[in-house]
């Protein structure tokens, strides 16, 4: 078993777009840089890219100071089009946050995307390209106007899934979309594809950097005048790179001989930025100086948290006398309250505060970390008790929100802090191996798991644990209880253990414990305990949302099994309000709610609602194929029991087939089990035994087992070395054999025959 549903309560960082006021900070990242009027208007490369965004995708790809973002904006300010605007940052790199983050930027821009769709992204971690972008497609082509995404500082995104998960968009963008990529670095994206197909504009260093006559207009708003050769030999120092020619026009401003300057100025010096940051800093009070050294370690600036980590009061108004002043300060909003360093700025000025004062960075780190943690904003505390080396707090961070952000769906979140607190199966930190163990048994990574809780044997009395569970024995009983990968007999005496531990109703693991205890007994075949446990769970209120799901459907099952059909219903459909209203029904982990609605729906006898809420069950567990086998035994019990009400008999044998196998895995503890399929078999007749199956050939059988992953037919016939059209007839010839129409229906059977 696995869940991920909506805690009842969140850090305002775990859902970026759901709320339907977003704090200010969150809300910088959804526009662009505001146009100021001391902009120079670079008419070349807004025209430039004008042409360059008639084609789907455009990569504006240059180092940092090259003026990548201004552009952008320039462009977008101008063209009048839809627009999405996404500033990522490191911490989007997670699916479920980049996505949640466009799809609201999308909604913003007039893309009609139905209801919550925040949650909908995170019910679908898992399934980003065959659910949440097709609904995003979807919107996307049923929007009337030219619609333009901007996925700025793209270099921060460097998980592959990412990647392909935009090359998937870009991929199928209806005609009139367009996707805006600005990057220090080439994507990992198909782009020699593009650029071969004329799918792709492209816009590169030398493209933004600066000519003589836009340098001229830069000084001219400094009333800062170098004769011709001075002109030539600065733009050719500092290669036309804005950032460097913006720092030297700041260092030349009031000088009385801007000549002899730039005469000076070695244009052998790799650190040009630096050595201009340094000047344009001198020329600063001292008191001005230190507060830009102070809050250099920020990656994002409001007036009260430069005020509470630098100790002091008015950074108000110093921040707004840096904007006027043109010192490298980005707004990030419309109104005022967050902005941002240009990042060569910052880095230059951290390296300052490095080197004169090294002792305080650790300290301006922690009260950076203490503002942001109070504000509910774990991902940025987290970052900053990282930053300032202490590993214990940021553990102790990681492992009380855990649950919190798995539920939002940001499980490669806390993949990320794992490994960077370095959590391995040996641990000096057994808090932070609880947590990863909890991701691993999510994951369906038996392998981790199995690695993980050997690793925790040693630390049983270790506790209470910072998610709020009573000790690592507790946390250990629990995860075997409720996934139960170690079959019945370890499950019933782990969920047993647990509910004899977390004793306390008001705690979200009380709920967890007697459920994962009920659902066992129901397996055993104790349906009277099963009820009494399960009911502990389904009505609790400080149970996570999934857990009631779980327990509802569960508890619905015992009650169809005991002959209580109408409280069967009425708890099925409990299960189904509680997954639909907190977006949790497209979920592998709430699919058991759709199997317990079948079995009531066919106890009744509406056998066509019946198949169709099982079938559904039935293909979204099935995305998951690792997690927990349970759930999947359960839906092919029922799935099975209909087939035979419907007179489908050979169907029903499949389907008792593969739940032969799985309860094959478990020899001990299944007498019950064994017994409800036992039972199903005996109302198939002798005479419906399945058809003899053609056999596969050698080449038919290595397609089959290559449509088990995620390659489409023309990268398996990349794989088999064969043409397009060759797979294409193997994978037609196998699917006659198989007498299936689709690929999920040929894996599945094959596997089910032990043919792959």
């Amino acid at each position: 078993m696995s869940w991920t549903g909506a805690p009842e309560e969140q850090p305002s960082s775990l859902l970026p777009v759901s709320r339907r006021s977003l704090d200010t900070l969150l809300e910088a990242k959804l526009h662009s840089t505001p146009t100021r009027e001391d902009w120079v208007v670079r008419r070349r490369l807004v025209d430039r890219l004008d042409r360059a965004a008639t084609r789907p995708v455009v990569l504006v790809a240059a180092p940092a100071g090259f003026g990548k973002t201004t552009l952008l904006t320039q462009w977008t300010s101008q063209m009048g089009r839809a627009t999405a605007w996404v500033t990522l940052d490191p911490g989007d790199d997670d699916p479920v946050r980049l996505w949640t983050y466009l799809a609201t930027a999308l909604e913003r821009a007039g893309c009609p995307l139905g209801p919550d769709t925040a949650s909908f992204v995170a019910a679908n971690a898992g399934e980003i390209e065959t659910r949440v972008l097709p609904r995003l497609l979807a919107g996307l082509a049923a929007m009337h106007e030219d619609v333009v995404i901007v996925l700025d500082d793209f270099h921060f995104v460097r998980e592959q899934a990412c990647h392909d998960q935009v090359g998937f968009l870009v991929e199928h963008l209806p005609p009139h979309c367009h996707v805006l990529i600005a990057t220090r670095a080439d994507p990992g994206l198909r782009l020699g594809r593009l650029r071969a197909s004329g799918q792709l504009g492209e816009i590169r260093a030398a493209d933004l950097a600066f000519s003589a006559d836009e340098a001229t207009a830069l000084l001219g708003q400094r009333q800062v005048r170098l004769s011709g050769p001075s002109l030539a030999q600065l733009v050719n120092r500092t290669e036309g790179w804005p950032a460097g020619l913006y720092l030297a026009t700041l260092s030349l401003s009031g000088r009385t001989d801007p000549d002899e300057f730039v005469r000076q100025f070695s244009g052998n010096d790799r650190f040009i930025g630096d050595y201009l940051t340094e000047e344009v800093l001198s020329r600063h009070t001292d008191e001005v100086r230190e507060f830009i050294r102070t809050v250099s370690i920020l990656d994002r600036l409001s007036a009260p948290l430069c005020d509470f980590v630098a100790e002091r009061t008015g950074s108000a108004v110093t921040l707004r006398e840096l904007e006027r002043a043109n010192m490298f300060l980005v707004p990030l909003d419309e109104h005022g309250d967050w902005f941002r360093f240009h990042h060569l700025f910052a880095s230059a000025a951290r390296s300052e505060l490095e080197m004169t004062h090294p002792d305080h960075v650790t300290f301006l780190h922690t009260r950076a970390a203490a503002w942001f943690r109070e504000r509910g904003h774990v991902d940025e505390a987290i970052k900053h008790l990282l930053e300032a080396g202490n590993t214990s707090d940021a553990a102790l961070l990681v492992q009380a929100n855990w649950m919190k952000y798995v539920a939002a769906g940001r499980t490669a979140t806390v993949v990320g802090w794992l490994r960077e607190l370095g959590s391995t199966s040996h641990p000096s930190d057994p808090a932070a191996t609880v947590t990863a163990a909890w991701v691993a048994a999510m994951s369906g990574d038996e392998a981790a798991l199995v690695a993980h809780l050997g690793a925790l044997h040693e630390f049983r009395d270790y506790g209470p644990l910072p998610d709020g569970s009573r000790s690592v024995e507790s946390a250990v009983a629990m995860i075997q209880g409720l996934f139960g990968f170690g079959g019945p007999v370890e499950m019933a005496a782990a969920a047993q253990r647990a509910v004899e531990l977390e004793t306390d109703g008001r705690s979200p693991f009380y709920a967890i414990a007697n459920m994962s205890r009920g659902h066992v007994a129901y397996v055993q075949g104790d349906l009277e305990r099963a009820s009494n446990l399960l009911a502990k769970a389904t009505h609790n209120d400080s149970a996570q949302a999934i857990i009631r799901v779980m327990s509802a459907s569960f508890q619905s099952l015992v009650e169809a099994e005991t002959g209580h059909q109408d409280r069967a219903l009425e708890l099925a459909e409990l299960a189904m309000d509680i997954a639909e209203r907190r977006g949790l029904d497209a979920m592998p982990q709430a699919s058991i709610a759709f199997t317990a609605r079948a079995q009531a729906y066919a106890a009744i006898g509406d056998l066509t609602n019946a198949t169709a809420s099982v079938d559904h069950g039935l293909a979204v567990r099935r995305r998951n194929p690792t997690l927990s086998p349970w759930p999947t035994m359960h839906h092919l019990l029922v799935a099975a029991r209909i087939a035979v009400d419907k007179g489908e008999f050979v169907k029903a044998r499949e389907l008792l087939d593969e739940d032969t196998v799985l309860m094959s895995r478990y020899p001990a503890g299944m007498e019950r089990m064994r017994e409800r399929l036992a039972d199903l078999l005996s109302l198939i007749p002798a005479t419906s035994a399945r058809p003899a199956v053609e056999e596969l050939t050698h080449r038919e059988t290595d397609v089959l087992r290559l449509l088990q992953g995620s390659l489409n037919l023309t990268e398996i016939a990349g794989e088999l070395y064969v043409s397009h059209n060759t797979v294409k007839t193997h994978t037609l010839a196998l699917y006659r054999k198989l007498g299936v129409s689709s690929r999920a229906e040929a894996v599945r059977i094959g596997r089910n025959r032990q043919l792959v």
